[in-house]
């Protein structure tokens, strides 16, 4: 996955990430292995990922 790229909700599911809970209405987070994505919602079929990290940053 490339950051500033939209991706439609089943494209995401394809490469086997899983939601997690997001603090913030237009942005959503899935997590797969050691990595968190951060996603903003373009519309409800379309995310654009803006950024990656590492799964331990997320939870400090």
């Amino acid at each position: 996955m490339e950051v500033n790229t939209t991706y439609s909700i089943e494209d995401i599911r394809q490469f086997g990430l899983f939601e997690g809970a997001a603090n913030r209405e237009n942005a959503k987070v899935f997590i797969k292995g050691d990595k968190v994505y951060f996603f903003e919602t373009i519309d409800n079929e379309h995310l654009r990922l803006y950024t990656i990290i590492n799964k331990k940053s997320f939870f400090l």
